[in-house]
This record gives structure tokens, sequence and C-alpha cells, in this order.
């Protein structure tokens, strides 16, 4: 938006100093038509006076007219009209701002010029009116911009706010209907600040209190004598061990970038770190080894990320293998999940979000944190997630930097 003003304020002031040009152009071309008949008017009077012999009376009206009498033309002079007849001859001449004539009769000569000045540069006040003109141009644009000034502010506001930024609070400026609009911002930035720590307060309380009972019930169960129950009760902590640990992974993420320890490896470490992290059998996987790139990045997340991946394909796989593939494609280093599967009823980024689950999914474990862990980790390496489906076939792909560098 400012852009434009300023656009349209620069476009007013060309505009301006064009018509301005013009003006004056068109003022100065008729005070020079005018000045030349004056002086035209007064050469022809004084030629009379010529003939009539009189040449110091005749020089006498000629400085009363303001005109200087000089001995003969400038070298650099314009004649602008000239006429001769038998009687005598008279010149009217130009140089710069300077107007005169030469006369001639019978052998006596006057040649005299006048400062045109002044006259030259009158044009009726007409700049002091565009002056004007551009002063209240530019009181509008000023206080245009000074309205403006608290939606800018509004703006960085809602950017910083859009960046996570829930603590910001913006000046109330004093006119009425921006103070309200930004004490609403103000007040919602509070309101949502406070529900962000309290979030973050149950979150990392929960997951982390949960850690310790989780533990002792995992040994519990180990010293437990085997019954009919045993199954069912390793099935519901390892569900709810899952779960903390998806949290608590999740909760990490939306911290941001501090988090990451960045380093260099093979594309066949990252598989092997996440497969210690896999429950699946090795019938269920073909994995497909074009390329064996290199990438920078945390091992550690985005072991967690592929590993989430392969657990989606997993679980929502409808007969055949799942297939891992890493290879290049134009110059970009890549890792494919696919899977066979139903058509989600969804748009992707409907699953990108947490708690985001289909309601014919409902019977198949999962809390639907997989997918927004998948996203903010290749988010906080500014690599990129990509999805197709084709002839029944799901496919995931974790798209990474594109100067592909070849592995060991």
């Amino acid at each position: 938006m400012y852009v434009q003003i300023y656009l349209l304020f620069i476009l007013s002031l060309g505009i301006g100093g064009v018509v301005t040009y013009l003006a004056n152009l068109n003022t100065l071309k008729r005070n020079e038509e005018a000045i030349l008949k004056q002086t035209a008017f007064f050469a022809q009077q004084s030629l009379m006076e010529l003939m009539n012999g009189d040449l110091r009376r005749l020089e006498n009206v000629v400085r009363e007219f303001h005109f200087k009498i000089i001995r003969k033309i400038p070298p650099n002079a314009q004649v602008l009209l000239e006429n001769q007849n038998t009687f005598g001859t008279m010149q009217i001449f130009k140089v710069q701002q300077n107007y005169g004539f030469h006369l001639e009769y019978l052998g006596m000569n006057l040649v005299a010029f006048r400062d045109f000045g002044i006259e030259l540069a009158n044009n009726g006040g007409l700049n002091i009116w565009i002056f004007l003109d551009f002063l209240v141009l530019l009181l509008t644009f000023s206080m245009i911009l000074a309205l403006l000034h608290p939606l800018k502010v509004l703006q960085s506001g809602l950017e910083a706010f859009g960046q996570g930024n829930y603590k910001i609070h913006i000046p109330v400026p004093k006119e009425p209907q921006q103070a309200k609009l930004a004490e609403s911002f103000n007040t919602m930035c509070a309101r949502i600040s406070k529900l962000m720590l309290a979030r973050e307060f149950v979150l990392r309380n929960i997951g982390h209190e949960l850690k310790t009972p989780i533990s002792k019930a995992k040994l519990a169960l180990e010293l437990m004598p085997k019954n009919p129950q045993k199954d069912l009760v390793s099935k519901c902590i390892y569900n709810l061990d899952n779960l903390t640990s998806q949290i608590l992974t999740f909760e990490k993420i939306q911290e941001g970038k501090d988090l990451l320890f960045l380093e260099d490896f093979d594309v066949e470490t990252l598989f092997i770190k996440t497969f210690e992290k896999l429950f699946i059998e090795e019938e269920n996987l073909e994995i497909v080894l074009d390329e064996n790139f290199k990438i920078h990045g945390d091992l550690q997340f985005l072991s967690i990320a592929l590993k989430n991946l392969i657990d989606n394909a997993f679980k929502y796989k409808s007969g055949r293998k799942i297939v891992l593939r890493a290879y290049v494609s134009h110059g970009e280093c890549r890792i494919a999940v696919k899977n066979y599967g139903e058509a989600l009823q969804q748009e992707i980024a409907f699953y990108l979000e947490p708690f985001s689950r289909d309601k014919a999914h409902e019977l198949i474990s999962g809390y639907g944190l997989g997918l927004g862990i998948i996203k903010g980790v290749l988010e906080l390496h500014h690599f990129r997630l990509e999805y197709s489906y084709e002839k029944g076939v799901h496919c995931f792909v974790m798209v990474f930097n594109r100067e592909c560098k070849k592995g060991n």
C-alpha cells in the first residue's frame, strides 16, 4: 500500500512539473511576442522623431523609456525584424533577455536596447499558485502517511505475530478507530500468549511427568507373570509411551532451529538410524538405494521424521511392500516412501496439522501427530515434503538440499 502511495505522489509531482514547465514556456512565448511588438512600436515612433532631425530630444526620450544607447549592434545579437525603405532603416534585435532597435536615417544612427528580464519572467503569479498547489500536495501526502502509519505498525505486529512472537505489543494511536483496532490486537495477543504458555506448560509437564510412571509400568510388566491380560497391558503402555514421545518431540520442534545439531552424514546412515527405531519386519519393506548422497542436517530429528513416514505407510497400506527409495532427481537429493492404499478423503494440508485424522481411520492406532512432526522437522532444516497419489499408490518425498553431494 505504501509503495502505491509513493508512486502516486511521485507521479503527481512529475505531472505537476511537466504542467509547470509547459505553462511557463507558453507564458514566456506570449511575453516575448508582447515585448517584440512593444519594441517595434517604440522604434517606429523613434524613427519618426529621427526624421524630424532632433536627435538630442530623441535620445532623451529613449532614456526616459529605460533604453540604453550604444554605438552599434552587439555581434552576438539576433535580428528579429528588419524594415528598409527609401527614407531609412529599422532593425529590431535581441541579445539574451535584452531587446533593442537600430535606426538609420540620412547618415544619422541610433542604437539602443533595454533589459526586459522582469517582463519576460512575469507570469501573472502562476508560479506562486503552482507552488501552493505543490505545498498542498505535500501536506496531503504527509497527512496520508501519518494516518496510515499506525496501520503499518499493525502490519509489522501481525507479521511478528505470524512468526510466533505472541507477546508483541503495539503502541495505541490517538485516532479513535485505529486506537480501538490496536487495543483489540494487543488484547488478542495477550490472550493467545497466555493460552500458548498454558499449552506449553501442560504439554511439557504432562510429557515429563508421564515418563516416570510409564518407565515403572514397563519394569513392573517385565516382572509380571504371564497371564492373558499381559499383552493388552503391554500394548496400552506402548501406545501411551509412543504418544508421550510424540508430544515431547512435537513440542521441541515448535521451539525452533536452535535445537538442531547439524552435521554431514550419508543417507545410508540415516536409514540405519531410522531402522533402529522401527518395529517393522523386513519382508514388509523394500529398500532401494540408487544414490548414497550426503545430507547436512540433524540426524536424530531427520530419523524421527523418516520413521514417522514409514510408520504411516505401514499403518495405512493395503497389501504389498512399503518401498523406501533414495535417489537424485533434477539435482535434488530425495527420499521417497511409497505404499498402496485408498485415496485420502481430505487435501494433504489437512493431515499436516497436529491431531488431524480421517473418521475412517479411527480404528487404526495413532494420534495424528506423525505428519505434523515430519513437516516441522523438514521446515526447521529448510527442506520440504512432497506428496502425490497415482494408481492407488501414496508417495511421500523428503526433498533435501539442491547441491547434492555423493556419499562414500
